[in-house]
């Protein structure tokens, strides 16, 4: 599959400069992956507020937090700390078919960014736990749009950090 997906993170920048980083990237579909879609520290871009946003700016909004979120409420995701069990999030039914949803999403053609709110991706469930499905489980590649307009590819980071090493 040639198909690609990206991943954005709205972080605290102007909605002008975030929707601007979008149309550079000729991104069509904006994936809200926030489990809960609201901020106190930058309300523009809470959900009604950044569903306008992009949708006035010619673009397609869609909440998938409730299904690829990555801090679900059900209990049984989250360790005996509190913290989120990825993989066992990942082997939900809810969460693959939410990537099925992605998957077929691209092979209609869409060109989708996933949304969360952390401008690094490598603190953010969309690379620790999105990109993985998508680049190691899928053989869909990830490219993650940085503040700055750089884009970096999932996959590097994801080997590096398993400690593979990429042969050729």
């Amino acid at each position: 599959m040639q198909s690609t997906i990206y991943t954005i993170g709205h972080s605290n920048q102007g909605m002008a400069a975030f929707l601007k980083l979008l149309k550079d990237n000729a991104i069509q579909v904006v994936v809200d992956v926030r489990s809960a879609p609201y901020s106190r520290f930058v309300p523009r871009f809470n959900k009604k507020e950044i569903e306008t946003a992009v949708t006035d700016a010619g673009l397609k909004y869609v909440f998938m937090g409730n299904a690829i979120g990555g801090k679900p409420s059900e209990p049984r995701y989250r360790d005996a700390n509190g913290k989120v069990m990825y993989d066992t999030l990942a082997a939900s039914d809810s969460f693959q078919q939410g990537l099925d949803r992605l998957t077929k999403g691209l092979l209609a053609g869409w060109i989708i960014a996933l949304m969360c709110a952390e401008e690094d991706p490598l603190k953010c469930h969309r690379h620790l736990l999105l990109a993985r499905e998508f680049e190691l489980k899928r053989s869909i590649p990830v490219w993650h749009i940085r503040s700055d307009n750089t884009r970096i590819r999932a996959r590097k980071y994801l080997e590096e950090s398993s400690g593979q090493m990429k042969l050729f």
